[in-house]
């Protein structure tokens, strides 16, 4: 069970999904707030302002202008100036195999789960709470 006061970041184009997210942490009983980027520009705005960090990041791959990965460049840098490591989900529709082999490539993504999502997704999320 998460404790309270969790943040977790979605950043992703699609807003069905951030509903569908929601949705789920709630039918799970987990007391996390979750906040809503649908790009990933605002997400690093959101982060670089020294803001408490969240305790974990749930990134689409595929989104406008900043990709996924895009957004773990930025990160990367973002990550020398707090000295924190915020665990990184990537999430994306793509089964596409060299997407998961770079995922295994990157340090800062713990998982790599498609949507859409289900209790077994989940739970590889709640392993990151």
């Amino acid at each position: 069970m998460a404790n309270t006061n969790k943040v977790v970041y979605v950043i992703d184009d699609d807003e069905i999904f951030h509903f569908i997210v929601k949705k789920m942490f709630g039918l799970q009983g987990w007391d996390v707030v979750v906040n809503s980027f649908l790009s990933a520009e605002d997400a690093i705005e959101d982060l670089g302002s020294f803001a408490e960090l969240p305790c974990l990041i749930i990134l689409d791959m595929n989104m406008q202008r900043m990709n996924g990965w895009d957004f773990i460049e930025a990160y990367r840098e973002l990550k020398q100036r707090t000295q924190q490591d915020v665990p990184i989900i990537m999430c994306s529709s793509s089964m596409n195999i060299q997407d998961m082999e770079k995922v295994k490539r990157t340090p800062e993504l713990m998982a790599y789960i498609t949507k859409p999502l289900d209790r077994s997704k989940m739970k590889v999320i709640e392993e990151y709470l």
